[in-house]
């Protein structure tokens, strides 16, 4: 395989093998946000002593309050979590995603300009959709432990918002990957480190410190090698081949929660599931080659 190749597969294992990593450590979700936020920031400061790049005041502010919106969504996630399993909760935030963030290009950038390419477009969001109601097939004549996607869904979709304007954010000053790299993850560790004290209190300087928060800060430091390894990929493979191979992650998560943490699904379920998987990484592709 080729090695550009390889680095552009790197970011949806890295990303994709957070929530499994969560999982297996355990803590509160706030413990698992914050662990993750040290791992980001402390990849931001290295690759930023690297490189050194100039960065405006917009340059700073908008990837910042990504980055706190980012803590936001992926505190959500991790409760998600508790509600529903990793195999059922993550195609559905990654296809909420996808479907968000090409639609703020569209409505804000003004991407998709010809009437062929927003046909394409929005034709993969409509096959996305259908591939999260797949993914997230429940067989009812089954009984087992049952997940609560009442209160699992408005989490994923909530916390959608927040990754989608982790992901718009930095383009309002149009700040480069590496310029938006160190202020963004400072905004990841702060906004943690806020949620946590409006949630708990005093009690958060005890979950700064706790073994969970320390030992999730690995799912940070993987996370912020698959930017490194993203920001490397754009380079030598563009964005119509980097973008949509990362969303590969949702297959590194789902089948991960499947055959590592032994999340059950039936036949029929796991047919839907594998299904929708399909869709959703064939719509992803489709919506990259568009950028």
């Amino acid at each position: 395989m080729d090695w550009k190749i390889i680095i552009a597969i790197l970011p949806a294992f890295l990303w994709g093998v957070g929530p499994l990593i969560g999982t297996k450590i355990g803590g509160r979700p706030i413990e698992q946000v914050m662990g993750t936020g040290y791992g980001q920031v402390i990849i931001g400061l290295i690759i930023y002593a690297f490189t050194r790049p100039a960065i405006s005041f917009q340059e700073f502010l908008w990837p910042f309050l990504g980055g706190m919106a980012w803590s936001f969504a992926q505190f959500t996630q991790f409760s998600s979590f508790q509600k529903m399993n990793v195999s059922s909760a993550m195609p559905i935030s990654t296809g909420l995603q996808l479907i968000e963030i090409p639609l703020c290009g569209v409505i804000f950038w003004g991407e998709w300009a010809s009437g062929t390419a927003k046909l394409i477009g929005f034709l993969s969001i409509a096959l996305l959709i259908i591939g999260v109601f797949f993914t997230s097939y429940v067989d009812k004549s089954v009984s087992r432990v049952k997940m609560d996607y009442k209160a699992g869904i408005p989490l994923l979709l909530i916390g959608s918002l927040g990754y989608t304007a982790c992901s718009v954010f930095p383009r309002i000053p149009n700040a480069s990957g590496i310029v938006g790299l160190l202020p963004q993850t400072i905004g990841m560790c702060l906004g943690a480190i806020v949620i946590s004290f409006v949630i708990n209190g005093k009690d958060s300087l005890n979950l700064m410190k706790s073994k969970f928060t320390i030992k999730n800060s690995i799912i940070g430091l993987l996370g912020g090698l698959g930017t490194l390894a993203y920001l490397t990929s754009l380079s030598l493979n563009g964005v119509a081949t980097s973008f949509p191979l990362t969303q590969m992650n949702v297959v590194v998560s789902t089948l991960g929660g499947l055959l590592i943490l032994k999340e059950h699904k039936n036949k029929k379920e796991l047919a839907f599931t594998v299904a929708g998987l399909i869709m959703i990484v064939f719509a992803a592709i489709m919506i990259g080659r568009l950028s």
